[in-house]
């Protein structure tokens, strides 16, 4: 049986088996990163104040934006990483290391970063430079048949 190309948005963005070759991950990351941004910038317009802060309530809804944003580039990760052959461990991994980060950031503020901060984004920022630059499997694998054929 052919391979099916991906159709939908469940299918494009929040299936977790199968695989994933590099520029398809890399287009789909791009698209949620654009659609976040977006949304982002509404709730800054919106709540933003005079001295460009963010409210309590602003800080939470955009703190709830980055967490349910954190779904789909888990599944696109997962799906990347079976294209590689590898389990999905450092996609949980990353999972965590966003997850900290939108815990304990205040976004309500135009703070420094701490070293936690910025240690935890690099660890975060090389496991997605991992999924993104790892050639996959050429031919099936354990997890699906080649993206590219």
């Amino acid at each position: 049986m052919a391979r099916q190309p991906d159709s939908g948005i469940y299918e494009n963005f929040f299936r977790r088996d199968g695989r994933l070759n590099r520029l398809r991950y890399f287009k789909r990351c791009i698209l949620l990163c654009l659609v976040e941004f977006l949304i982002a910038a509404v709730i800054f317009v919106m709540d933003m104040n005079a001295l460009g802060q963010l409210s309590s309530t602003g800080n939470l809804a955009f703190k709830f934006l980055l967490a349910v944003g954190q779904i789909p580039f888990f599944c696109l990760m997962v799906r990347r990483l079976h294209d590689c052959d590898k389990d999905e461990k450092l996609a949980y991994a990353s999972l965590v290391l966003n997850a900290l980060t939108i815990i304990v950031t205040d976004y309500s503020a135009f703070a420094e970063p701490s070293l936690f901060d910025n240690v935890v984004a690099a660890l975060a920022g090389v496991i997605g430079l991992y999924a993104l630059l790892c050639p996959g499997t050429k031919g099936d694998n354990q997890y699906g048949e080649d993206p590219l054929e």
